[in-house]
C-alpha cells in the first residue's frame, strides 16, 4: 500500500484520542507508515486530558474516538465555541455517522481501520488545509489597512522617478510598452514600464489585473457586472472591461477583500 505522497509540503500536527491502548497505538502505527506527513505529536485517553494536549500541541487534525469513558468524543468538540482543528471519528460503530458530520466532521473511520479509506480520508483533510492556508495568505494579502494603503512604490517616468501612494491609484492602462496610471484626483501619469512591468511592482497589493490592458485598485471599486461583457464601475464611474481569463482571479479578491 502506498503512502501519501511525500512531496506535500508542511508536516501536520495530530492528536489521537481513545480510551483503548491498543487501538492508539494501531492508529499511530499506520499514520506513520502511510502517511508520512502527519506527525503525532501527541496521545490521550480521555477528554478531559485531551484539552490539555490539544491546549498544549495546538495540532491541526484529531483523531477523536466517540464511546468513552466520562465524556464522549462528541463532548469534546463541543467544548470549543471555534473549533481550531480538522477532527476525523474514529469508532467501532456506524450509528454515530449522522451526528458526526452534522458537526462538520472532516472523516468518519470504522474500526479495525482501512488503510485505504484511511488515506483518502487524510488526504481530503491535508487538501483542505493547504487551500486554507493559501486563502488566508491571499487575504491578508488583499486586505486593505493603514500600513499597506499608505505605502510608497518607484515608478519610473521619462522625466525621472516618482513616489506614489498606493491610495492614490486608481486604475492603470496599458499604453503599448508603456502604462498610463490614473491617480483619484484626476492626475494622469505615463508610467515608462509595461502593464506586465507594474503588474510585477504591484503584486501583494490592492491592485489586480482584470484585463490585458488593466489593473484596477480594488478601494476603488463600486460594481462588478459578470457575464459575456464582464466589467467593473469605479469611482467617478469609469467603467474598466474584465477579461474573460481574469473573471475568477477578480471573484475570488472581491471575495476575500469584502471580509
Amino acid at each position: 500500500m502506498p503512502p501519501i505522497n511525500e512531496k506535500t509540503p508542511a508536516t501536520i500536527k495530530v492528536v489521537i484520542v481513545d480510551d483503548e491502548e491498543r487501538s492508539r497505538t494501531i492508529l499511530q502505527q499506520l499514520i506513520e507508515q502511510y502517511c508520512p506527513q502527519l506527525e503525532v505529536v501527541a496521545t490521550a485517553h480521555d477528554v478531559l486530558s485531551a484539552v490539555k494536549v490539544i491546549d498544549q500541541w495546538e495540532p491541526e487534525v484529531i483523531f477523536l474516538d466517540i464511546e468513552m469513558p466520562n465524556y464522549s468524543g462528541f463532548k469534546l468538540i463541543e467544548h470549543y465555541e471555534n473549533i481550531p482543528f480538522k477532527f476525523i471519528f474514529t469508532t467501532a460503530y456506524e450509528t454515530y455517522a449522522l451526528r458526526a458530520f452534522k458537526m462538520s466532521a472532516a472523516g468518519y473511520l470504522l474500526k479495525p481501520i482501512d488503510i485505504d479509506e484511511l488515506i483518502r480520508i487524510v488526504e481530503k483533510v491535508m487538501l483542505e488545509i493547504r487551500n486554507e492556508q493559501q486563502n488566508n495568505t491571499i487575504n491578508e494579502s488583499l486586505k486593505p489597512n493603514d500600513q499597506s494603503l499608505s505605502r510608497r512604490i518607484i515608478m519610473p517616468t521619462h522625466n525621472g522617478l516618482i513616489y506614489v501612494n498606493l491610495n492614490e491609484i486608481c486604475y492603470l492602462k496599458s499604453e503599448g510598452r508603456y502604462t498610463c496610471m490614473f491617480l483619484s484626483d484626476g492626475t494622469e501619469m505615463l508610467i515608462t514600464l509595461s502593464l506586465k512591468g507594474c503588474q510585477k511592482k504591484l503584486e501583494n497589493t490592492t491592485l489586480l489585473r482584470v484585463h490585458r490592458s488593466h489593473i484596477i485598485n480594488l478601494t476603488y471599486l463600486k460594481k462588478y457586472a459578470r457575464g459575456r461583457d464582464a466589467y467593473v464601475l469605479l469611482d467617478n464611474d469609469i467603467r474598466v472591461d474584465v477579461g474573460k481569463n481574469f473573471k475568477d482571479d477578480l471573484s475570488q479578491a472581491i471575495s476575500l477583500f469584502l471580509r
